[in-house]
């Protein structure tokens, strides 16, 4: 098979490996406004202790607040929350909640000042671990502190908890795979 170089002709070289899923991750600001917004560079980087990463410029108000606050809430959406997602990556003022731009119900975490989503199936509660910059992104290193699960989809089969939570992948704009079905936000 004939090869041929392309990294000058793609956007970007996520279009050409396989996508993270994407999260909400809230956050709470010196002010406490409640801040949320969505990310597609995310993924786990220990099991002990249990630590997850994410990705993020460093010119968001997610950033800003991790820094400030060394918390956040990591949440993986149910898949008919596509608009929602969409509606919390709006950019907004810094003294405007996310939550009530998206619609979304927040309950609080038992160890964080971070608000939990409601209608997400999954809410990871971290604390900032640690922090590399690299390029236009900062790896953000979460240490789990707490977790909680929808009731109906938790289940100590490993292979079917892992079915039960969504595959959501933002591919570009506003197309997303859910679940291995392209889906557009109108």
């Amino acid at each position: 098979m004939q090869k041929i170089e392309i990294l000058d002709s793609v956007e970007k070289i996520v279009y050409v490996t396989q996508p993270s899923p994407v999260v909400l991750v809230s956050t709470i600001s010196k002010d406490n406004i409640t801040n949320v917004a969505p990310f597609a560079m995310f993924m786990n980087c220990s099991s002990k202790p249990a630590m997850i990463v994410i990705a993020i410029s460093p010119k968001t108000d997610t950033y800003s607040n991790i820094k400030e606050r060394k918390e956040f809430i990591i949440r993986i959406p149910k898949e008919n929350m596509l608009d929602k997602l969409y509606k919390a990556g709006e950019k907004v003022d810094k003294d405007i909640s996310e939550f009530d731009i998206a619609n979304l119900t927040a309950y609080p975490s038992k160890k964080l000042k971070c608000k939990r989503i409601k209608e997400c199936i999954v809410n990871i509660d971290c604390l900032l671990e640690n922090e590399i910059e690299t390029g236009n992104h900062h790896i953000i290193v979460g240490k789990v502190v707490g977790c909680d699960i929808d009731k109906g989809k938790y289940s100590e089969d490993k292979v079917l908890l892992r079915n039960n939570i969504p595959k959501i992948y933002h591919i570009t704009g506003n197309k997303f795979m859910v679940n291995g079905k392209l889906e557009e936000i109108s």
